[in-house]
C-alpha cells in the first residue's frame, strides 16, 4: 500500500490539473450569475403619476414589458445610463424614476462652468457614475459619456472639457442613505447650458437676399426657382432643406428624402432642424420607408416628431416603441383634443399586440 504522502502527490501531480480547471470555471460562472442576479434584483421604481388615458391594466402591462426588457437590457435600470432607445422612451413614458430621485443627495454642489468653455460658447453635458458609501460619501466616480455642442448647433458631438469639472462636483455629494451597503455605479447627469441664445438664428454663409428670395420662393409654390437657387449656393444643410421641399412638391420623393437626410446629417440652427425633421418623418410614412432610418427618432421632443414616429414605428410593426411615442404626443399635445382622441384610440388597439409581445419577452428571457 502506497503511503498518504504518495497518493497526495499523484493527486497534486495528476489529477489536481485535470479537475481544478473544471472546478474553477464553475465556479466563475457562479459568480457571474451571482453578479448578474444581483443587479437584476433592483426593483425598477416608478413616481406615482395618473395616466389619465390608461386604465391600470394597461399601464401594468406596460410595466411588465419595461421590466422584461431591462433584463435584455442591464444598463436601463437607472435611464441615465440607458442606450436602448425603446426601453429608455418607455421608461420615460411610464415615469421611471432617475437615480436622483432614488438617492436623494443631503448635499450637493453644482459645477463650475469652465472658463474655456465659456470662452468658445461650448454647452453639453456629463454623465458620470459613483459609488455611495455607508457613511453617505461617494467614491470610485468615473465619466460615462460626455457630449458639447457649440453656438447651439446641433447634433451633439463627444467631448471631455466638462469632464473634469462635473468630476469635482461629484466628489463633493454627500447622502443619508439609512442602509448598510454601499450603493455602487449610480449614475448622475450635469448639464452646462449657456444663456442669451437666439434660437431663430440661421448658422449659413448664405446672404440674407437669397434667404428673403427661399421664402418667397416657398411662399408663391415657385418649386422650380427654390430648386435653382439651392443650386448655386455652397452645400450646407438650408441647402439640402430647399433641395428637399422643392423635390418633394416636384413629385420626387426619393430624391427630396435623399437631401432630407443629408441635411440632417450636417450641423444646424434648432428651428430648421426641426423643419426638416418634420417632413422627412412625414415623408418616411407615406413612403413606407422608415425602418432604414429609424434613427431619426432617437432624438426627437416635439408633439408633431413624436406622433410621427409613433405611427411610423407602428407601420413596420414595433407595438412597444409606436405605442410609447405616441403616449408622449398625446402629453404634448394641449390643443386639439380631437387628434388626442384618435391617438387614445390607436394606443388601445395595440393592446394586444403588446399583449403578444410581453409572451415573447418572457419566453426570450
Amino acid at each position: 500500500m502506497k503511503p498518504a504522502k504518495t497518493y497526495f502527490k499523484f493527486f497534486m501531480d495528476s489529477l489536481y490539473p485535470r479537475y481544478m480547471n473544471k472546478v474553477f470555471t464553475c465556479f466563475l460562472f457562479f459568480l457571474s450569475f451571482w453578479a448578474v442576479s444581483q443587479k437584476n434584483s433592483f426593483e425598477v421604481q416608478y413616481e406615482d403619476e395618473d395616466f389619465i388615458y390608461l386604465d391600470d391594466a394597461y399601464v401594468n402591462l406596460l410595466r411588465d414589458i419595461h421590466r422584461e426588457l431591462i433584463l435584455q437590457n442591464e444598463d436601463c435600470v437607472f435611464l441615465e445610463t440607458c442606450k436602448d432607445t425603446r426601453t429608455k422612451n418607455l421608461g420615460e413614458v411610464l415615469f421611471q424614476k432617475r437615480a436622483n430621485q432614488i438617492y436623494q443627495a443631503t448635499y450637493k454642489k453644482q459645477p463650475i462652468y469652465p472658463r474655456k468653455a465659456q470662452e468658445r460658447n461650448l454647452e453639453g453635458y456629463v454623465i458620470l457614475a459613483f459609488d455611495i458609501e455607508m457613511d453617505g460619501s461617494t467614491s470610485n466616480h468615473a465619466v460615462i459619456q460626455g457630449k458639447c455642442i457649440k453656438d447651439r448647433i446641433y447634433p451633439y458631438e463627444d467631448c471631455t472639457i466638462f469632464n473634469s469639472a462635473a468630476l469635482k462636483a461629484a466628489r463633493n455629494f454627500r447622502y443619508n442613505l439609512n442602509k448598510t451597503v454601499r450603493i455602487t455605479d449610480v449614475p448622475h447627469k450635469f448639464s452646462f447650458e449657456l444663456t442669451g441664445y437666439d434660437s431663430e438664428k440661421i448658422y449659413t454663409n448664405i446672404s440674407n437676399r437669397s434667404l428673403r428670395r427661399a421664402e418667397n420662393f416657398q411662399s408663391n409654390q415657385e418649386w422650380a426657382n427654390l430648386k435653382k437657387l439651392a443650386e448655386s449656393v455652397d452645400d450646407n444643410y438650408i441647402k439640402f432643406y430647399w433641395l428637399g421641399v422643392a423635390s418633394e412638391n416636384l413629385s420626387d420623393p426619393d430624391l427630396a428624402l435623399q437631401n432630407y437626410i443629408k441635411s440632417l446629417s450636417l450641423k444646424g440652427d434648432p428651428r430648421t432642424r426641426d423643419e426638416v425633421r418634420n417632413r422627412t418623418l412625414s415623408l418616411l410614412y407615406k413612403m413606407n420607408k422608415f425602418e432604414a432610418y429609424a434613427y431619426i427618432c432617437d432624438k426627437t421632443y416635439a408633439f408633431y416628431d413624436k406622433y410621427m414616429c409613433g405611427m411610423n414605428m407602428l407601420q413596420i410593426g414595433d407595438s412597444i416603441s409606436g405605442v410609447s411615442y405616441l403616449v408622449e404626443a398625446y402629453r404634448k399635445n394641449l390643443v386639439d383634443n380631437n387628434l388626442n382622441q384618435i391617438i387614445a384610440e390607436i394606443i388601445e388597439s395595440q393592446k394586444k399586440w403588446l399583449t403578444q409581445d410581453l409572451t415573447d419577452l418572457q419566453s426570450s428571457s
